[in-house]
């Protein structure tokens, strides 16, 4: 395209003055706002005099209403009482010497210790062949608990890989069998892994 001559005479539409601009790179947040309406600092003096002023007028009418309810009398009718109270108890707690003073409380302590509980004995519950085997079915991880147990009159030993039903999965040696669940008969579990 063919330039024109207007462009030449064309002034920039923007002219940036680098002298007025200075570097505010640090906070350039001039108000700051919370959440509190009024700050305490900002409320005028008139209205702290009025609410201190309102403050005092209230403690009055509340002194003023236990004067005339008679609140004060009552206070000191119960501290006497209380006192005289004190003074006809005194009278009949017997003076103790001092090493009577420390027994008492090594009694209490005495009394508040309580004797030690003995430890049951772990009654070793038998469990049925069926619990045993559902249990080493459940059983993560690898190797698998060994189990002996007694199926059609002889005692093999084998792991137990799963239960489904009746049917149970075992592995005797490198071979994997399916055995009913009532043909397995005295089940215990030889070795646990560590």
């Amino acid at each position: 395209m063919a330039e024109r001559n207007d462009d030449k005479q064309s002034k920039p539409l923007l002219y940036v003055d680098s002298s007025k601009i200075s570097d505010q790179r640090g906070n350039m947040q001039t108000d700051f706002r919370t959440k509190k309406s009024t700050a305490p600092d900002t409320v005028e003096p008139e209205l702290q005099e009025e609410q201190h002023g309102e403050q005092e007028q209230k403690e009055e009418k509340i002194e003023e209403v236990k004067r005339e309810f008679g609140v004060y009398d009552a206070m000191k009718e119960i501290e006497t009482e209380m006192t005289a109270i004190r003074n006809i108890t005194n009278q009949y707690i017997p003076v103790q010497t001092p090493s009577e003073q420390t027994e008492p409380p090594q009694q209490a302590e005495k009394e508040t210790v309580k004797p030690e509980k003995k430890k049951r004995k772990k009654i070793e519950k038998k469990e049925s062949s069926r619990d045993i085997i559902t249990r080493l079915s459940q059983h993560q991880g690898f190797p698998k608990p060994l189990c002996e147990a007694v199926m059609n009159g002889e005692t093999l030993r084998f792991h137990v890989l799963g239960i489904k039903g009746e049917s149970v999965k075992i592995k005797r040696g490198n071979r994997i069998h399916f055995v009913a669940l009532p043909d397995i008969i005295d089940a215990k579990i030889i070795e646990e892994p560590k």
